[in-house]
């Protein structure tokens, strides 16, 4: 047999074996809810979904009725689309969900448009649809705000393929912003621009295991930021990446394959991170990865299998500072084509390694839990979600019945505000408490000082889709919103998401919100997503990680002991807070993407003679006060504060950096940009400072033991990694 034929056959049987192991978004097994809108059953005309009648004037009469915050629900089908769907806002807390791959939308409308448009609709949630432009629609999915701030939105479970110019367009013409939106376990594929943010103020944006073939670039950034992690590239014909921020951005775990470039940095004033990411087979024989000037930190990184035998990073611009560390190739000449002036700092490698396998890796999810039988606390108890009669019993009982089933059952509460007036208990193992959302709320008319939600001792439990004594509500004297303090001796693994707890624009930092309260050895708390005031209180030999967190204030506090857990946050979002963060006692805490506006407060570090040294490793995105506070208030804090890859930003001019006390502290900042900001030094001879790789302000206090501390630091943000990946979710 002719051995070139032979070749070609086996390649071309690898190549479709490959193809056809690619993963999709999963299959959702939704049971449908009470309060869902079924866009076959509850609208006239009803969908059809078999792919040949045009359901677009159902499901508009659905999302016409959606709009006052229920659930519209596209059961599995085919919906043929021919004219544009608007989800028209103002409104808060929506939910348009599907069954995943099992619930298609298919654009047969004209060359050129657009299948769904968000006019203002926040804290809402898209989930389990796949959108097919069929080569004909330009847009899948705008977010185009003009009615109001869309905030806090999230796409999951999505899939987003054949879309000549967007499949994800943010910022189109907009009159108010889109900012705060979760993408998670997406997948875009063949489109012009898979993600795009288009504009000033449409910022804060994560994208979380997500997936990119075929497009002609993966993400686009225009003057917004975002923090990208776990995601996998193929054949992005421009780029993946091109980075065009406004603040700092990241690009975290994160892997490529056939791409023409990485990243294309085309700005110079917002940080950029890229940690543990593997590149192989670029097309641009100039370069990977393109850099313009921001200040950069890039370490645990690989180029494999090149075009040519330049240099994979590329930097563009004569003013470059670019930390190095751990990277591959190892050496700064096979590494990087310098530019004349810029300059690269070498920092040792560390104890830990990067997570990422290699250039291959994906981290799309393409199956997901069954679920279990649904409680409905209205429909099966008895609750009314009137905002006057008590519903605690109803309300209890609906949980001791998910709790009694176990294996993924789930105590629901449709749309409604429930009144408690005695604290609700979670215990038990592999259930789900969960509403149907933002509007979806708690009020407390109980005894004073007694928390809303007590958890303890639970196993494989998940609280989600809640709000919890939020400020929307009213007044309530209730002490903390939920308290998890789990039986001495008994490790509890809890997972939060889309929890609205109390502390947004509240400056009220010990009122209400999330208390983790001396949990014991070996607890894990998932927060995916979770909103207000967080408290971690004598709970050091636990294991807490928050994906997504907005608003109110941080406190860390409580003795620490010679047995560490670990307590990490990846986006956090704080907005006029008073402060943003207090650790306190010497504690510790890992923060890699922190976004600070309009606070009154920024940073507050204390601790107390006798205590052991501490470690705070944070990585911004931005610094913003309207205040002259202290950006950095240092209250006898001993050990090592890292503060890197933010941008400080216009106000205040002078941001200051103030420290009384005796004990001995490291202080670094490294790689910022200073946006018409110089920092005022107010520190006492207990602080070491470094100042390094900063746009804007020159180096000082860099020696050997500055460098050996931000490597512990990168060590940090490591270990942060490792749980990011590794940490089994609750359900999963």
């Amino acid at each position: 047999m002719n051995m070139h034929f032979v070749f070609v056959l086996v390649t071309f049987l690898t190549t479709c074996a490959s193809a056809a192991a690619l993963p999709d978004i999963p299959s959702l097994p939704w049971q449908e809810r009470s309060d869902w809108i079924n866009v076959k059953t509850d609208v006239a005309p009803p969908a059809v979904g078999d792919g040949v009648a045009d359901d677009t004037a159902a499901i508009q009469a659905a999302l016409d009725l959606g709009r006052q915050s229920r659930a519209v629900y596209l059961p599995a089908g085919t919906y043929r689309i021919t004219k544009t769907l608007v989800f028209q806002g103002p409104a808060v807390g929506c939910l348009v969900v599907g069954h995943g791959r099992q619930t298609r939308l298919v654009w047969d409308g004209p060359q050129g448009g657009r299948m769904f448009w968000s006019n203002g609709v926040a804290y809402s949630r898209y989930v389990g649809l796949s959108w097919d432009g069929r080569g004909k629609a330009a847009v899948g999915f705008d977010h185009a705000a003009q009615q109001r701030f869309e905030t806090e939105v999230r796409h999951e479970h999505e899939a987003f393929r054949n879309f000549t110019e967007h499949g994800i367009r943010v910022g189109h013409q907009q009159k108010v912003a889109s900012a705060e939106i979760l993408y998670r376990n997406c997948l875009f594929e063949n489109c012009g621009t898979a993600l795009a943010f288009l504009t000033f103020n449409d910022y804060d944006n994560t994208i979380d295991g997500c997936e990119f073939r075929d497009c002609g670039t993966g993400v686009l950034d225009n003057k917004g930021n975002f923090y990208a992690r776990n995601c996998h590239f193929e054949g992005s014909r421009r780029a993946d990446f091109v980075v065009g921020s406004e603040h700092g951005s990241s690009i975290r775990r994160s892997t490529s394959i056939g791409s023409r470039r990485f990243i294309e940095e085309v700005g110079t004033i917002a940080p950029l991170t890229i940690q543990d990411c593997h590149v192989a087979g670029w097309t641009d024989p100039e370069g990977a990865v393109h850099l313009d000037g921001s200040p950069v930190l890039m370490f645990d990184c690989s180029f494999d299998r090149p075009p040519s035998n330049r240099p994979p990073v590329k930097l563009g611009n004569p003013a470059q500072k670019l930390l190095l560390s751990n990277n591959r190739p190892a050496s700064a000449e096979s590494l990087v084509q310098t530019a004349p002036a810029a300059k690269l700092y070498m920092v040792p490698p560390g104890r830990l390694s990067g997570v990422t396998s290699s250039a291959e890796q994906r981290f799309l999810r393409d199956s997901a839990p069954a679920l279990g039988e649904v409680f409905d606390a209205v429909a099966g108890f008895g609750a009314k979600g009137d905002g006057q009669t008590d519903d605690t019993e109803a309300i209890q009982a609906a949980i001791d019945a998910a709790h009694q089933a176990g294996r993924g059952a789930i105590a629901y509460l449709p749309t409604g505000r429930y009144v408690v007036s005695k604290t609700l208990s979670l215990t038990g193992r592999q259930y789900t408490v969960g509403g149907s959302g933002f509007r979806c709320g708690l009020i407390w008319r109980g005894e004073a000082g007694r928390p809303m939600i007590e958890i303890g001792g639970v196993d494989d439990v998940t609280l989600s889709n809640l709000a919890v004594g939020s400020h929307d509500f009213g007044p309530m004297n209730h002490s903390a919103d939920i308290h998890v303090t789990p039986p001495a001796g008994s490790p509890c693994r809890l997972a939060l998401d889309e929890v609205y707890g109390f502390g947004m624009y509240q400056k009220a930092p010990d009122t209400h919100g999330l208390h983790f309260d001396r949990l014991p050895p070996g607890s894990v708390v998932d927060a995916i997503h979770v909103q207000g005031n967080i408290r971690i209180s004598g709970s050091d030999r636990a294991f807490l990680l928050f994906r997504t967190s907005y608003e109110g204030t941080v406190t860390i506090d409580g003795p620490a002991s010679s047995q560490q857990g670990f307590v990490g946050f990846m986006t956090r979002l704080a907005t006029q807070s008073k402060p943003t963060l207090r650790v306190r006692d010497n504690r510790s805490v890992v923060i890699s993407d922190f976004y600070n506006e309009q606070s009154d407060q920024h940073l507050v570090f204390e601790g107390k003679s006798g205590q052991p040294e501490g470690a705070v490793t944070i990585e911004g995105a931005k610094m913003h006060m309207f205040t002259q506070e202290p950006v950095f208030d240092i209250r006898d804090y001993a050990g090592r504060i890292y503060y890197g890859q933010s941008q400080f930003y216009v106000e205040p001019k002078e941001p200051r950096f103030v420290s009384k006390g005796t004990r001995s502290v490291r202080l670094i900042l490294a790689g910022h940009f200073w946006y018409d900001t110089r920092p005022r030094f107010e520190l006492g001879p207990e602080v070491v400072l470094t100042t390094l790789g900063n746009r804007e302000i020159p180096d000082s206090g860099v020696d050997d033991g500055a460098m050996r501390a931000i490597a512990a630091a990168l060590d940090d943000l490591r270990r942060l990694g490792e749980f990011d990946q590794r940490l089994p979710r609750p359900g999963s």
